[in-house]
């Protein structure tokens, strides 16, 4: 099954910088304190396809 090896985010709203995201097989989660992107990391997915 396909999945997604890594993130990477650079001018993504508020993504300034080069950020990089890597990703399991798998189930993985994204925790992080409010307003640290976490829904940003979600819609950037979303905006891919």
């Amino acid at each position: 099954m396909p999945y997604i090896k890594k993130l990477v985010m650079h001018g993504f709203k508020s993504f300034i910088r080069k950020t990089e995201i890597p990703f399991n097989q798998g189930i993985n989660v994204v925790l992080g304190p409010n307003g640290s992107g976490k829904c940003l990391t979600g819609d950037s997915i979303v905006t891919l396809g």
